[in-house]
């Protein structure tokens, strides 16, 4: 009886631990004549809800950008976390009733509204571009619109709103195959633009800042794509 039990409770362990989907993205940044790991991603989807992480790294600075929503992609926390040289700084989001209160050490805290799939992100942070690519919808097409919250562990928070549109598409040759990308522009904070070109997954293979430098080294490529994008030009 007793080794009855010990097999359902691990396979009942098994199945819980099965539904979980986890993935994990890394994206690339050009370093002189090589690359460096700009940021990485990890998502992870269950029963109850989902959630994404972002670690992006410069030098002895690292942000830390998460959040975290319900089961109808309504935000339930999310926080960042700034080391730098040591030193951590951080900023807290809690939401009730659809309002996301934001709280930095020593600071009043703010409010702000947060719509269903409320973007969280940053700077130097990249969770708004992978998100918009993810979420495009290529049926109804045109610029499309999302909600965005802005937080930072050193900075006032803002709510914004971050746009996509579809602007062409681009063949690749990525190990041996013919790839065909969507090239897409994006808005965000400040009116800031980018050219993003993207798969049928809606996953973000390169972007790059615009208006386009020729020799600009802030641009990210999927980890892996570093050769078959090097030809890409909004």
């Amino acid at each position: 009886m007793k080794l009855f039990v010990l097999v359902f409770v691990a396979a009942c362990c098994t199945q819980v631990f099965a539904q979980d989907d986890i993935e994990k993205v890394r994206y690339l940044r050009p370093a002189g004549a090589t690359f460096a790991v700009e940021c990485e991603f990890t998502l992870k989807k269950t029963k109850t809800g989902s959630s994404i992480e972002s670690v992006t790294g410069r030098g002895k600075t690292k942000l830390i950008i998460a959040a975290r929503y319900d089961s109808h992609d309504l935000l339930t926390s999310a926080e960042a976390i700034l080391v730098r040289d040591d030193k951590k700084t951080a900023a807290s989001v809690s939401v009730a009733a659809g309002k996301a209160k934001i709280q930095r050490e020593g600071q009043a805290a703010q409010e702000f509204d947060v719509p269903r799939g409320v973007i969280v992100t940053s700077a130097p942070d990249w969770t708004d571009t992978f998100l918009l690519c993810r979420r495009y919808d290529r049926k109804l097409g045109g610029k499309q619109s999302f909600p965005g919250l802005w937080i930072h562990a050193e900075q006032p928070s803002q709510r914004m709103t971050f746009a996509i549109e579809r602007g062409g598409a681009a063949a690749i040759d990525h190990s041996g195959k013919q790839v065909t990308l969507e090239r897409c522009t994006i808005w965000l904070r400040g009116n800031s633009q980018y050219a993003a070109w993207i798969d049928n997954t809606g996953k973000m293979i390169k972007l790059v800042p615009l208006p386009f430098q020729e020799n600009a080294l802030n641009w990210l490529v999927l980890d892996g794509f570093e050769k078959s994008t090097a030809g890409l030009r909004p």
